[in-house]
C-alpha cells in the first residue's frame, strides 16, 4: 500500500509539472494556447532574467495553472510563461503567434530553438508601437520554421490581464486581420456619419440636444480607439504614455457627455428634479476621480475601484428612464432604453474582463463596439421620434388655438349683430315717436309747451344715443376691418413680417451699407440680413426701424403699430394688452415708442398718404415720384 501511494504521488507531481506541447498540423489553421499548454512562474521581485529562468534551478518552479484561462492575479508580480510548440516546419505552413490582450503594459518574448535563445523584442502598452515585430494592433510574432520550439514570455502589467495566445497560419491570420480591420472601419464610418449628420441637424434646428449627441458619439469613437488599439496604431503610435491619458480622458468624456445628453433627452430637470441634482453632484465627483486616477497620486487609485464608481451614473440614468417610461410621460423613451441596454451590457462585460473573467469569443472582445453601435442607431431613432412627437404636439396646439379663435370670432360677430339690431329697433321707435309728436303738435297747439319739453327730452336722448352709436361704430371698425386673425392672413408668421420689413427697408433690392456706403452685399446671418461685401458688416433688417432691439414677437409688434396708427393714437395699453395677449407694461413701452415716432413725423397733410402706417416702421422710407 505504501508503494502504491508513493507511485500515485509521483504520477501526480509529474502531471502537475509536465508541459504538453502545442502540436501544429497541416489541416489546422488556428490553435488556442489553453492552460494545458502553459506553465507559469511568478517572479515577485521582478529581477529574474531569461538566463535565470532557463537555468535548472528555476525550471522546476514552473507550474500549470488550474484556471481555464490563466491571468495576472497580483499586479506587483512579474509573470514568466513557458510553452512548447511542435510541427511548425512539418505542417508546411508559416505560423504566427498572437497575444490577444493588447493592453498588457510590458511583454518580452524569447524563443529557444536547437539550443539557441533569441530575443524577439520588447513591446507593450507602455512601449512605442514601432518596436513591435509586426505592425498589428495585437502583439504578433512569426514562428521560425522548426519542428520544436520553446517560447518564454515575460509579462508585467497593472491590470488583471489574461494569458491568451493563439497560433494562426499566415494565410488565415491575414484573412482574419483584414476582416477584423474592415469591420472596425465600417463601425467607425457609421459613427462618424452619425456625428456629421447630427451636427448638420444642430446647425439647422439649433437644438442643443443634437450637439450633446455629437459630443457623445465622438467620445464613443475616442473610447473605442483606446479599447481596440487602433488609436495607438494609427494616431499616437510614437507616444505610448498617451495611452493612459486617452483611456482616462475618453472614459471621462464618455461619462460626462452621455449623462448630459441623457438628462437633456429625458428632461430629468422636469420629470425627476431630485435625481437630476444627484447626477450633477455625482458627475463632479466622478470627474475629480478620473483626474486623480490619471496622475495616480494615491495608491487607492491603482486599483479598479473607479470602474465601479463610474457605473453609478449609468445605473441612475437607467432607473430614471424606466420610471419615465412606466409613467408614459415620454413615448420615445423606449428607443432610449433599448439602445442604452446594449451599452450597459458592453460596459458590464468590460468590467468583467478587467476583473479577469475572459471568454474567447469575438462578440465578447468587441462587445462595447457592438453595444455602442446598436445604441447609436436606437438613439438616432429616439431623436427622430422625439422630433416628430414635438412637431405633432405643436401642430395640435396650433389647431386648438385656431379653433378657439374662430369660436371667439363667431361669438363677437353675433354680439355685434344683436347690438346693431337693437339699435335699429330703438331708432325705429324714436322715429315713430317723432312722427306722433309732429302730428300732435299740429292738432294740439295747446299742448305745445308740453310737446316742447318732450322734444328737449328726446333731443337729449338722441345725443346720448348718437354718442353710443359712434363709440360702437369705432369698436366695429377696429374689430371688423382688420383683426389679428385677418392680420395674420397677411402676415402669417414672423418670417413673413421680416420679409415685408426687408422689402420696405431695401426697396427694389437697393442696399447701402450704413458703415461704408457700399452697395454690394451678400446674404447675412439672421432673418433677411445683408452682409456688406466690402467691410463685412452684418446688417439686420430691423436696424434703423421702429422694431430695432424690440423683444416683442415681430408679428405682434407689426399689429401693434397698425392698431396705434389706425386708431389715431387713441388706443390704450390695456386695450393693446388684451388684443395682443401681451403684458400691459410691454404694450405701454412699445406704444410710447410708436407715439414718439408719430410726433416726430411731419403733419399728416404733408405725408404721402399712399405709404400709410408703414411710414412708422423705418426711419427713412424712399420717396415715390411726386412726393415732397
Amino acid at each position: 500500500m505504501k508503494y502504491y501511494l508513493t507511485l500515485c504521488f509521483c504520477l501526480l507531481v509529474v502531471n502537475l509539472y509536465a508541459l504538453d506541447p502545442v502540436k501544429l498540423k497541416q489541416d489546422t489553421e488556428e490553435v488556442l494556447v489553453s492552460s494545458d499548454y502553459l506553465q507559469i512562474l511568478e517572479d515577485r521581485t521582478g529581477n529574474l532574467s531569461i538566463k535565470d529562468i532557463t537555468s535548472a534551478t528555476y525550471a522546476k518552479r514552473f507550474y500549470r495553472s488550474k484556471d481555464m484561462v490563466p491571468r495576472i492575479r497580483d499586479k506587483r508580480t512579474t509573470y514568466w510563461l513557458k510553452m512548447e510548440i511542435e510541427g511548425a516546419k512539418s505542417s508546411n505552413k508559416v505560423w504566427m503567434l498572437e497575444v490577444l490582450d493588447l493592453h498588457i503594459n510590458h511583454i518580452q518574448v524569447y524563443v529557444s530553438s536547437k539550443g539557441k535563445l533569441t530575443n524577439l523584442g520588447d513591446a507593450g502598452y507602455y512601449h512605442a508601437f514601432k518596436k513591435r515585430a509586426l505592425s498589428h494592433k495585437n502583439f504578433v510574432y512569426q514562428l521560425p520554421p522548426e519542428d520544436k520550439l520553446t517560447y518564454f514570455v515575460r509579462i508585467k502589467s497593472e491590470g488583471f490581464h489574461p494569458f491568451l495566445f493563439k497560433l494562426r497560419s499566415t494565410n488565415f491570420f491575414i484573412g482574419y486581420s483584414l476582416g477584423e480591420y474592415y469591420i472596425l472601419g465600417v463601425y467607425y464610418g457609421i459613427m462618424l456619419i452619425m456625428a456629421i449628420y447630427n451636427i448638420m441637424l444642430f446647425m439647422y434646428i439649433r437644438d442643443k440636444m443634437y450637439l450633446y449627441y455629437v459630443i457623445y458619439v465622438l467620445s464613443c469613437v475616442l473610447m473605442s480607439f483606446s479599447e481596440d488599439g487602433l488609436g495607438f496604431q494609427f494616431l499616437w503610435s510614437g507616444f505610448p504614455e498617451f495611452n493612459i491619458f486617452v483611456e482616462n480622458f475618453a472614459n471621462c468624456l464618455f461619462l460626462i457627455s452621455f449623462t448630459i445628453y441623457a438628462k437633456t433627452f429625458l428632461n430629468f430637470k422636469t420629470h425627476l428634479p431630485k435625481l437630476d441634482k444627484y447626477l450633477n453632484y455625482l458627475l463632479v465627483i466622478v470627474s475629480l476621480l478620473f483626474i486623480v486616477n490619471s496622475f495616480s497620486v494615491l495608491p487607492f487609485y491603482t486599483s479598479n475601484m473607479h470602474i465601479y464608481v463610474i457605473l453609478l451614473p449609468f445605473i441612475i440614468i437607467y432607473v430614471g428612464a424606466v420610471k419615465i417610461y412606466i409613467r408614459k410621460e415620454k413615448s420615445f423613451t423606449r428607443f432610449f432604453l433599448l439602445g442604452y441596454s446594449f451599452t450597459m451590457i458592453g460596459i458590464i462585460i468590460i468590467v468583467i474582463r478587467i476583473n479577469g473573467l475572459v471568454i474567447d469569443q469575438i462578440l465578447y472582445v468587441y462587445s462595447l463596439n457592438i453595444g455602442l453601435l446598436i445604441e447609436i442607431v436606437f438613439f438616432s431613432l429616439a431623436l427622430a421620434y422625439r422630433l416628430r412627437v414635438i412637431k405633432n404636439e405643436k401642430e395640435l396646439a396650433q389647431a386648438k388655438m385656431i379653433t378657439q379663435l374662430q369660436e371667439n370670432e363667431k361669438i363677437i360677430t353675433q354680439k355685434v349683430i344683436e347690438r346693431t339690431e337693437e339699435i335699429a329697433r330703438q331708432k325705429a321707435i324714436i322715429e315713430s315717436k317723432n312722427e306722433e309728436l309732429t302730428d300732435a303738435n299740429q292738432t294740439l297747439q295747446e299742448q305745445s309747451e308740453e310737446i316742447r319739453r318732450m322734444n328737449e327730452l328726446l333731443d337729449h336722448e338722441n345725443q346720448v344715443l348718437k354718442g353710443s352709436v359712434k363709440e360702437l361704430t369705432k369698436a366695429r371698425v377696429l374689430m371688423k376691418d382688420v383683426d389679428f386673425s385677418e392680420f395674420s392672413e397677411i402676415f402669417p408668421d414672423d418670417d413673413a413680417c421680416y420679409e415685408y420689413l426687408a422689402k420696405l427697408k431695401w426697396p427694389d433690392e437697393h442696399f447701402t451699407c450704413i458703415k461704408c456706403s457700399n452697395d454690394k452685399y451678400a446674404v447675412g446671418q439672421g432673418h433677411y440680413a445683408r452682409r456688406c461685401s466690402k467691410c463685412g458688416y452684418n446688417e439686420s433688417c430691423t436696424v434703423n426701424t421702429i422694431f430695432h432691439r424690440s423683444h416683442i414677437p415681430i408679428q405682434k409688434a407689426f399689429f401693434m403699430v397698425f392698431l396705434v396708427y389706425a386708431n389715431n393714437e387713441n388706443i390704450t395699453s390695456a386695450e393693446l394688452s388684451k388684443i395682443l395677449s401681451l403684458r400691459q407694461s410691454t404694450c405701454w413701452k412699445f406704444s410710447k415708442k410708436i407715439l414718439e415716432k408719430i410726433k416726430s413725423m411731419k403733419p399728416a397733410s404733408e405725408q404721402d398718404q399712399s405709404d400709410g402706417w408703414t411710414r412708422l416702421i423705418v426711419d427713412s422710407l424712399p420717396r415715390k415720384s411726386g412726393s415732397s
